[in-house]
C-alpha cells in the first residue's frame, strides 16, 4: 500500500459530498412542500396581533351604565375579524359587529380607537349586571381558528 497515493488521491471525496447535499436539499424540498400541501403555511402566517387594551366602567353592579373599550397599544386589527360577546352572547352596536363600531375610518382598529359597549344590544335590555363576562374575540382569515383578545368582568 502506497501512503503517499493514500493522502493524496481525491476521486471519492466529490461524490460523497454530492450525495449528501442531494439528500439535504431532498429533505428541505420534502418539509416545504409537505407544509402547504397540509395548509400549515396559513396558519404559521395568521397568528392573533399583539396589542394591549383598556378597559372603564362607570358605575357598578345594577347601576353599571357604560363600560368603555380602548386600543391601547400594539399592533393594529382588521376590524372584519373582531366580534364581541357578553356572556357568550354576540354584541351588535347598531347593526353593526363590534369590529365595524371600534374601527376608524380606514377599517382598521388602532391605539386610541375606542367603543362604548353601552350602545350594544345582546339581550334586549342592554343594560349590564354585576358579573357580566365581555369578550374580545379574533377570528383567523378563512375562519379555521381564533383567539379571545381581552376580557373584562363587570363589577
Amino acid at each position: 500500500m502506497n501512503l503517499r497515493t493514500l493522502f493524496t488521491e481525491k476521486r471519492a471525496v466529490s461524490p460523497v459530498i454530492g450525495v449528501i447535499l442531494m439528500v439535504a436539499i431532498t429533505v428541505i424540498l420534502a418539509a416545504v412542500v409537505g407544509t402547504f400541501v397540509l395548509g400549515l403555511g396559513d396558519s404559521l402566517r395568521d397568528t392573533s396581533p399583539s396589542a394591549s387594551y383598556d378597559w372603564s366602567q362607570s358605575g357598578s353592579g345594577e347601576d353599571t351604565t357604560n363600560v368603555t373599550l380602548t386600543h391601547v397599544s400594539g399592533q393594529s386589527i382588521d376590524a372584519d375579524r373582531v366580534r364581541g360577546t357578553v356572556n357568550g352572547a354576540t354584541i351588535t352596536f347598531d347593526d353593526d359587529d363590534l369590529g365595524a363600531a371600534w374601527a376608524g375610518d380606514d377599517g382598521r382598529i388602532t391605539a386610541g380607537d375606542s367603543v362604548d359597549w353601552a350602545d350594544g344590544d345582546w339581550d334586549g335590555n342592554g343594560e349590564f349586571e354585576g358579573g357580566d363576562q365581555l369578550r374580545v374575540i379574533w377570528t383567523a382569515s378563512g375562519g379555521g381558528s381564533s383567539s379571545t383578545l381581552t376580557t373584562y368582568t363587570v363589577r
